[in-house]
């Protein structure tokens, strides 16, 4: 029987990590290029993040996070990768110009899901276990506020306005949205059962909740809260929009495959099989390539998005997770 990762959490009882060999990668001192894009991979099993090129698609760095890394936040203007770590309780900040772990961030809870404010100045951060979410500034790490949200806060993600933030409750089965001015709740929206990854389009318009245990994704209008909830493989993940908001690509934990829906007929269009145990996802869209993380092949899919069809298979680092937008253009 396959494990879940999605379950991982379940009962509130996290079972620890045997750590395994680490993956290195062959790699250049030379200073990053800007014209590329990289991919951060969160390696759970062997507390590692591996990068990507996706001009290469080759791993050209395995950096040493903390203990159990997890979710994914990327920022340009920073220059810094955000990764959380669930066992040691922390967030660990990579320097995304010489790809080298240059400090952390302590909290006291288990920190899953993160998400960037569109400008860069406030980390928000999902504790699972204390059902909260922290609002951190990533300019004083210290200066920190947190609000209660539902059970089980995974998936995050804050509006291209800067405005709200969407956070997925799995044990609530809603969508709290948050004011980020206040950091209070606005409203819940009633999703499937055990919403975990959320994506939003590039215009905000369109939030989509994958629901695990439905088997669902519920695509939310951000305006009116109204819903359409399409049917996906087993045990979906997380998911990604197309920048033309017409396609979203969901992983599918347990069917070791990716839905391609179209929005415009709420169809499924296509379903392309990828490696074991597929979580994260997130798309280069110059290069028109969607990244997904394999939990239980140690390993990242690459899709043409053009096609929908498999490009390659790159090899990373143990149970390959990267929860969150983890692509950054230097």
């Amino acid at each position: 029987m396959k494990l879940k990762p999605a379950d991982t959490f379940k009962n509130r009882c996290y079972t620890p990590l045997i750590v395994a060999s680490i993956f290195l990668a062959a790699c250049n001192s030379n200073p990053a290029d800007r014209n590329n894009r990289y991919a951060y991979i969160t390696n759970q099993g062997d507390n590692t993040v591996s990068v990507i090129n996706t001009t290469s698609n080759l791993v050209v760095h395995t950096i040493k996070a903390g203990k159990a890394p997890v979710g994914v936040a990327v920022s340009a203007k920073l220059q810094r990768a955000y990764i959380s770590n669930v066992e040691s309780q922390e967030i660990s900040i990579i320097d995304t110009q010489n790809q080298k772990l240059v400090g952390s961030i302590k909290i006291k809870g288990s920190p899953v899901g993160l998400a960037l404010s569109a400008d860069s100045k406030t980390l928000y951060v999902a504790d699972w276990f204390d059902n909260r979410v922290l609002a951190i500034d990533t300019q004083q790490t210290d200066a920190v506020r947190e609000l209660s949200v539902g059970d089980a806060p995974a998936g995050l993600i804050v509006s291209p306005d800067n405005q709200r933030l969407y956070i997925a409750n799995r044990d609530s089965n809603d969508v709290a949205i948050i004011d980020t001015a206040t950091l209070s709740i606005k409203e819940r929206v009633s999703v499937g059962k055990h919403p975990f990854g959320l994506a939003l389009s590039k215009t905000g318009k369109l939030l989509a909740s994958v629901n695990v245990q439905d088997d669902s994704v519920s695509i939310i209008d951000t305006q009116t809260h109204q819903q359409q909830m399409i049917k996906v493989g087993y045990h979906p993940y997380c998911a990604a929009f197309s920048p033309d908001e017409k396609t979203l690509y969901v992983t599918n934990t347990q069917d070791d495959s990716v839905s391609v829906l179209d929005l415009n007929t709420q169809k499924l269009i296509a379903t392309i099989n990828v490696g074991s145990t597929p979580e994260g996802i997130d798309i280069d869209h110059d290069k028109h390539r969607a990244y997904i993380a394999n939990w239980g092949s140690n390993n990242v899919s690459v899709i043409d998005t053009d096609t929908n069809r498999l490009l390659t298979t790159i090899k990373t680092g143990d149970k390959s997770r990267a929860f969150g937008q983890f692509i950054l253009k230097q």
